[in-house]
């Protein structure tokens, strides 16, 4: 990608594009569903690229590297905006079309993860890890994630009714 310093100016491009994005991708209803996934997500990142960068990945040029040992843009920024994005766009699909509009994102974020592996020095593989793990990890997350998300929007509305029913009862 043409050395460290071009790629920590294409990681501050991607931070403030991520962060013009964000609040236009939060804009649609409902907005407690799309910050319930965001966080959910980023949470999760977190906790899980702690474990996996332990042993398969490394991020050898990442922003704040003193701070953090994740690579924090993707995991709180890039792929929380993403799974906001997968979940809008699904919000009103049956199961089958959940699992395969999750490759719109999987593919190309596999795509272009294999090439900055190969390329730059954003990302190394260790210990067996292939783009299919990274593949087979996203897709999994992604739909694990769209799972939990549909599970909150399911009980927040049995909670509206229930609470509406109770206030009507007592009438």
């Amino acid at each position: 990608m043409g050395g460290k310093k071009n790629e920590i100016k294409f990681l501050y491009g991607l931070l403030i594009l991520s962060i013009g994005i964000l609040p236009v991708l939060m804009k649609r209803p409902p907005k407690k569903d799309w910050l319930f996934a965001y966080m959910y997500n980023a949470i999760t990142n977190i906790i899980l690229d702690k474990w996996v960068t332990a042993g398969f990945i490394t991020y050898p040029t990442r922003l704040l590297p003193k701070i953090f040992h994740i690579h924090i843009l993707y995991d709180v920024l890039l792929y929380p905006m993403f799974t906001v994005l997968y979940n809008q766009i699904t919000s009103k699909d049956k199961l089958i079309a959940i699992i395969y509009k999750v490759l719109y994102f999987s593919v190309p974020l596999t795509i272009f993860e294999s090439w900055a592996e190969r390329k730059t020095g954003l990302i190394k593989w260790s210990n067996g890890w292939r783009w299919y793990h990274t593949f087979l990890s996203v897709n999994f997350k992604s739909l694990v994630t769209r799972a939990v998300v549909s599970l909150f929007r399911k009980l927040k509305t049995e909670g509206r009714s229930g609470i509406r029913n109770t206030f009507q009862s007592h009438l």
